[in-house]
């Protein structure tokens, strides 16, 4: 399993790279995204009973720092001839995580918005979300050099909101399962392959 972290940030730009979409995703899902994912689960588990009717999942983050948030996700994942972070909803994912089950990854997530806010304003007088593509790019990729904990946090989240169940609030509409080809079934009965295909069930 490569390490997410020392990869080129270049390598999660896959708008020009064919099928690569799908390899980077598989790559890509390492131990924090997993953490993500677990966490994710263990608490939709142990709510599960108390769970809303509503789908609308808690945040903690502004309209803001979600437009920003979006934005760099978007980066991450991005939307060309199939579906990105955008619109699996990763942001909701992560908003929801900081709320609950990762919140104790709140106070990385707040520096880190601000921090970046800052960064854009530097740059040219806007929120991050307002930067033109190029200067968003240029960023992320400061960041990602810098080896910031803030960024590679948002890389890891954005690839569990991506893969994630959708009861935990990310991969709207199955969009990640639908890339990788994961068959959402959750049972399955003989023959399972080839290798008892000629099986006979009792």
């Amino acid at each position: 399993m490569h390490n997410w972290r020392n990869l080129p940030f270049d390598h999660a730009l896959m708008s020009h790279r064919p099928l690569s979409r799908r390899n980077f995703v598989g790559v890509m899902a390492g131990a924090l995204a997993v953490t993500w994912i677990t966490n994710a689960r263990q608490f939709r588990l142990s709510t599960s009973s108390k769970a809303p009717a509503s789908r609308v999942l808690p945040g903690v983050l502004t309209a803001e720092q979600r437009r920003d948030l979006d934005a760099l996700t978007a980066l991450i994942i991005p939307t060309d001839e199939t579906p990105g972070a955008r619109e699996a909803g990763a942001v909701d994912f992560i908003d929801h995580g900081l709320a609950t089950f990762a919140s104790d990854q709140r106070t990385l997530f707040m520096q880190g918005l601000a921090d970046l806010d800052a960064r854009a304003h530097r740059l040219g007088g806007k929120a991050f979300a307002d930067l033109d593509p190029g200067a968003q790019l240029a960023l992320a990729r400061q960041m990602d050099a810098e080896k910031s904990d803030f960024f590679g946090a948002v890389r890891a989240a954005t690839i569990a909101g991506f893969l994630a169940n959708p009861e935990y609030g990310g991969n709207s509409s199955k969009v990640g399962w639908q890339l990788i080809g994961f068959e959402d079934q959750f049972g399955w009965q003989p023959p399972f392959g080839d290798y008892d295909r000629d099986a006979s069930p009792d």
